[in-house]
């Protein structure tokens, strides 16, 4: 035997207030299968699995209309409207990481200057808010296209905090002791932490990382390599320069 539910029960069965399903009989959603006597609304088993579609699809951010068309619709539609919404849920959760991204970047950059650096602030949400090999593109010269993706790829996805930390660590230490002799056992240590810190970041590709050095020394104004800057690139300049000059020497 068929069970048939009162609206009172129905809605003690699933959760779904009487209200709620006052207003889906109104726009034609869940209607009841029949009715008694006295008016009051029966729903049947089929109506209880109609109504659990929709708390299924409700669920899974479909809107009341697009829902509506689903189960009006045959089930190709059905699958068609499937796909398209989790065509949505991943552009959603692109933007999502792309946000996220843009709030640590932002967090960092305040840790990193002590203090909240708007241009700075503003050229990170723009870099977010744009395709992000737009703000390499200026270096082409230097980066081919696998380069690149590759740092673009290593910025979104494969930097851990600790990484990161690390390495604006390294050009902060750099970034407070400009004054330092290039010549300075304490500069060389200071470069050198820089140095290794790339190598492990990039995972010692040294053919990326000389483009990178290419780029580097040709920066731009901009915030496609922050927080590198002109002083802290210089400072590794000198410091390489004597380096070098003193194991020619020897």
């Amino acid at each position: 035997m068929r069970k048939i539910y009162t609206i009172g029960k129905l809605s003690k069965n699933t959760g779904v207030t009487v209200r709620t399903l006052d207003y889906y009989d109104e726009i034609g959603l869940i209607k009841p299968s029949s009715k008694t006597s006295g008016g009051h609304r029966l729903y049947s088993e089929d109506d209880v699995m109609k109504l659990e579609r929709v708390l299924a699809l409700k669920y899974m951010g479909f809107s009341l209309e697009q829902i509506k068309d689903i189960l009006e619709n045959s089930t190709s539609n059905w699958q068609e409207s499937i796909q398209h919404q989790l065509e949505l849920v991943k552009r959603e959760q692109e933007r999502l990481k792309m946000l996220e991204q843009a709030l640590l970047g932002v967090s960092y950059s305040i840790e990193f200057e002590g203090e909240i650096n708007w241009p700075v602030i503003f050229s990170i949400i723009q870099l977010y808010q744009h395709d992000p090999g737009d703000v390499l593109e200026q270096y082409k010269e230097y980066l081919n296209e696998d380069e690149m993706k590759k740092i673009i790829d290593m910025n979104a996805a494969n930097m851990s905090e600790e990484d990161i930390k690390e390495w604006l660590k390294v050009i902060g230490d750099i970034r407070n002791n400009l004054h330092l002799d290039p010549n300075s056992e304490e500069a060389e240590q200071l470069v050198l932490c820089w140095a290794n810190q790339a190598d492990k970041m990039f995972g010692e590709d040294e053919e990326l990382l000389g483009s990178m050095w290419e780029a580097l020394q040709n920066l731009q104004e901009g915030i496609a390599f922050y927080p590198m800057d002109k002083d802290v690139i210089n400072f590794i300049k000198r410091v390489a320069i004597v380096k070098r000059e003193s194991t020619n020497d020897s």
